[in-house]
């Protein structure tokens, strides 16, 4: 465990580093993450930690939209967002302690359930058309 560190661009980078390491490693989450962005790793943590520094910090700096983002992943799915999250809890409390943790787990855990609310809306609607 590292230091309890405080948010700041730094840390936030390294916990997108960290935790996104552990996902394409991931058995459940590894070949969809890894399916859908390929070689575009790089490219797609430069993404996330601005996606991460806007949320957390105001940055400004992230400009797309998650929403539309996943929509094209159909097995993206509630059992997936549960394993992320569960990731997401290990490897922030492990940057930034529990306290910190709690508070990044619960913001992910809003954006989490309305991205798979949205998206799964979305899909059933497609389906019934």
């Amino acid at each position: 465990m590292d230091a309890t560190l405080s948010l700041n661009d730094q840390s936030i980078a390294m916990l997108v580093d960290r935790f996104y390491a552990r996902v394409r490693e991931d058995d459940l989450l590894g070949p969809v993450f890894n399916g859908v962005i390929g070689d575009n790793w790089p490219q797609h943590l430069a993404t996330l930690t601005d996606f991460w520094t806007s949320v957390l910090l105001a940055s400004g700096r992230y400009k797309g939209n998650p929403m539309m983002a996943h929509l094209p992943i159909p097995q993206m799915n509630q059992q997936h967002f549960a394993r992320w999250i569960e990731l997401w809890g290990e490897i922030t409390s492990d940057i930034f302690g529990p306290e910190i943790s709690a508070v990044l787990v619960a913001r992910a855990s809003f954006i989490g359930e309305r991205l798979v609310e949205v998206s799964t809306r979305v899909r059933e609607a497609q389906a019934s058309a």
